[in-house]
């Protein structure tokens, strides 16, 4: 559905309404989606539907910020009340490629570390990064505080036991926390 590839924008946290009103023939864009003002829509000629016929569309969106891939839970009652729930697209991050760079004479040999970051609009390659940079940190916060009398260095130079927190613990808590923009479809 094209509403997924939709780029919004906003500080907003939590789900806040929003809607989209057109009359056919005529083709629908992102334009046609009346948002509140905390949201903005990155690509205003983003196309939605065609209309062919002399009809009404009226839609009703939620809209929530997330991360990652959501699925929609469809259930069997879900088209008797007029919803339509779409799964849900919360990644802004289009590409990125990294390449790392030596410079200087003789011994002073030093790296640099070049970033390419392309992003659907609705974070800057700025604000994509930092929050990646939070991100991961964040994952590797539980390797930092395992006290040192759990690792058994002395026993065994090569097998240590991790902290009571797994990896996938942490991430699942993450995912949890941190909220992107989501969209739902409610036909009225």
């Amino acid at each position: 559905m094209n509403l997924k590839e939709i780029g919004l924008r906003s500080n907003l946290y939590g789900t806040c309404g929003a809607f989209i009103c057109a009359r056919g023939p005529g083709y629908v864009t992102a334009q046609d989606i009346i948002s509140p003002p905390s949201v903005e829509i990155v690509d205003n000629t983003q196309h939605i539907a065609r209309l062919t016929e002399p009809i009404d569309l009226c839609i009703g969106l939620q809209i929530e910020r997330n991360r990652g891939y959501r699925y929609s839970i469809k259930r069997p009652n879900n088209f008797q009340d007029g919803s339509y729930p779409i799964d849900a697209v919360f990644m802004p991050v289009r590409n990125a490629n990294h390449s790392i760079h030596s410079y200087g004479n003789g011994n002073e040999r030093q790296e640099i570390l070049f970033l390419e970051i392309w992003t659907n609009g609705s974070l800057t390659p700025k604000e994509a990064l930092h929050e990646a940079s939070r991100n991961l940190i964040d994952l590797f916060i539980p390797f930092l505080h395992g006290e040192e009398e759990t690792l058994h260095l002395e026993y065994n130079r090569h097998k240590g036991t991790l902290p009571p927190l797994t990896f996938h613990d942490r991430l699942a808590k993450l995912r949890k926390k941190q909220k992107r923009k989501r969209i739902e479809i409610y036909f009225y």
